[in-house]
């Protein structure tokens, strides 16, 4: 099936692996042979003029939704407010991803995570929305969500049971990391959660032995894995911030929702909201080091296809 979808896209190899692109070389998928997979959605910076850029979508008073164009059908007005489109680049989450690539790659012994990078800026398109809010029913950038998705759906192909990393950044003032398994800022807050409600309901499937609290937020969670490598690198949540508590905190967007395993599948996702100082060159190869190591200790990643 995911071959005949991805029949157009242009092959090529860096480093003994694979790179496949989409049309136009927007969409970029370095092939991967373990159950890992990161994506990078807000990282490109290519703004082809045959594009244009998104902008608000247009609110509808009767039925109160957005419809994402940029010609306002009859009764609908461009609306900033309700229908905003957001166009920010998240500063070197692509350079975050790469080093983080080859760490789990050096750490493993060259086995390599698939990895998926939008190249186009997230003013053309954005994969983390549905279809109609990331390109604007523009098809030059719909197919380019298209090839992004499919790519996921290719990597997903190859393995039982994965582990998907969204990699963003943030400019909280916090300054911690943001891990978004879809649970809200709220409900992390109040403790009202279940597994069921999680982007890692297959992992907490898996793991009979230990409850979904300890998966999340304790002694078992990514973000305990990430802090116990250096104490610079606060979390939330972990057991030293098992919630926000009111602060600020992405609890994880579409990528995660569709390919994480809440609504199927045996494939988790974790979206991981960066602060621009981990993200710096001074930081950056520091932290995919640990990074690295703490995602190797903290999911069972199956090494070859």
């Amino acid at each position: 099936m995911w071959l005949m979808l991805v029949l157009h896209f242009v092959v090529s190899s860096v480093d003994a692996q694979d790179v496949m692109f989409g049309q136009n070389k927007y969409i970029e998928y370095q092939v991967g042979n373990m159950s890992l997979i990161l994506t990078v959605p807000h990282g490109g910076s290519i703004t082809p003029n045959t594009i244009p850029s998104r902008d608000a979508g247009c609110y509808d008073k009767v039925t109160k939704m957005c419809i994402y164009t940029h010609n306002c059908p009859s009764g609908s007005v461009k609306d900033s407010t309700n229908c905003k489109a957001t166009t920010v680049k998240d500063l070197y989450t692509m350079e975050t991803a790469l080093s983080l690539s080859k760490e789990i790659s050096r750490l493993t012994g060259g086995y390599c995570p698939h990895v998926i990078i939008n190249h186009l800026s997230r003013s053309k398109l954005d994969p983390n929305r549905d279809k109609d809010e990331a390109a604007f029913g523009i098809p030059e950038a719909e197919q380019a969500w298209d090839d992004f998705m499919n790519f996921i759906g290719l990597a997903k192909s190859q393995m039982s049971t994965g582990l998907l990393i969204d990699i963003h950044g943030q400019a909280h003032p916090e300054q911690w990391i943001e891990l978004g398994y879809l649970i809200s800022m709220s409900n992390l807050d109040s403790g009202k959660f279940s597994a069921a409600d999680s982007s890692i309901y297959s992992l907490s499937k898996q793991l009979t032995d230990i409850s979904f609290d300890t998966l999340l937020r304790g002694s078992r969670s990514l973000g305990k894995f990430i802090e116990e490598q250096n104490g610079k690198y606060i979390c939330v949540p972990s057991p030293t911030n098992p919630a926000p508590n009111g602060g600020n905190y992405f609890s994880g967007g579409y990528i995660v929702s569709t390919h994480g395993s809440k609504l199927k599948g045996q494939v988790d996702a974790i979206q991981i909201e960066l602060p621009r100082w981990i993200r710096e060159s001074t930081e950056r190869p520091r932290f995919s080091i640990a990074l690295a190591k703490a995602l190797l200790n903290f999911y069972d990643i199956k090494l070859g296809n």
